[in-house]
């Protein structure tokens, strides 16, 4: 009986069997797992790093909309206010000038009067005064020469002795109230000339300073509003400028796309 050649092959494959098919198993698995979420990471980021800096622009150009909207609507006031500057500064101007010119006129006045009483009236007045001091000076006197008369002329009469002293006591009387008169008078003249006439034209020259000082005051109000209005129209005008400025630099922007 012949002996077989195969034999000792035969338990020798499925031994090799079993111990390559782990490997290949391994193998294959191992070239049909995916790549780790570690490697696919940056592809992930890259792209929402992308969306957020689109989403960043748009909500930027979205601001710079609203922006240049306020901008217009601030012009808008700004060219209001300076129109409503300008009238202000023509209707205060008006004032201050007016105020000037009051002032002038209240100074011309006080000047005239003052010029008036110095040169008229004051003498006018003291002449007046002085006539009636010297009509009672003569009626004084005249009082004395008829009193020395009647005193003389009944000197050597012996008759009618009642009617001599009747006469010089009337005579004596009018001269005692002529001579009183005369002492008022002089003191009214006195009292007239150096404290009424100079109280008076004491107080026309106070109304001529104090109405200088209003002018001078006048001037310097008008010359202050004058540096005022013009600092404020120059204000309301660079308001306008700057608010363009930036109505042009945003419009650029947005037609640019924020670049």
């Amino acid at each position: 009986m012949p002996t077989p050649t195969s034999s000792p092959s035969a338990p020798l494959f499925p031994f090799l069997l079993l111990v390559l098919l782990p490997w290949c198993t391994g193998c294959a698995s191992t070239a049909a797992d995916p790549l780790p979420p570690s490697a696919a990471t940056p592809a992930a980021g890259t792209g929402d790093a992308a969306k957020a800096e689109t989403d960043k622009k748009a909500e930027e150009q979205k601001q710079r909309q609203k922006d240049l909207a306020q901008k217009q609507r601030d012009l808008d006031y700004a060219k209001v206010a300076v129109q409503t500057t300008a009238i202000d500064r023509q209707v205060r101007v008006m004032t201050v000038e007016s105020a000037v010119r009051h002032a002038q006129v209240e100074l011309d006045k006080q000047k005239r009067e003052l010029e008036q009483f110095q040169q008229k009236q004051k003498p006018r007045e003291m002449e007046e005064h002085r006539i009636q001091l010297d009509m009672q000076t003569q009626r004084a006197d005249e009082a004395k020469d008829e009193l020395a008369e009647l005193e003389s002329m009944y000197k050597e009469d012996e008759f009618a002795r009642s009617t001599k002293e009747l006469v010089i006591k009337r005579g004596r009387k009018q001269l005692e109230m002529a001579n009183r008169s005369l002492a008022v008078g002089q003191q009214e003249f006195e009292q007239f000339e150096k404290h009424t006439l100079t109280e008076r034209e004491r107080e026309l020259t106070q109304k001529v300073e104090d109405a200088e000082r209003d002018l001078e005051k006048a001037r310097l109000e008008h010359q202050k509003a004058q540096m005022e209005v013009d600092v404020q129209q120059r204000q309301a005008d660079d308001k306008v400028k700057d608010l363009q400025r930036d109505i042009a630099e945003l419009e650029q922007k947005i037609k640019d796309g924020g670049k």
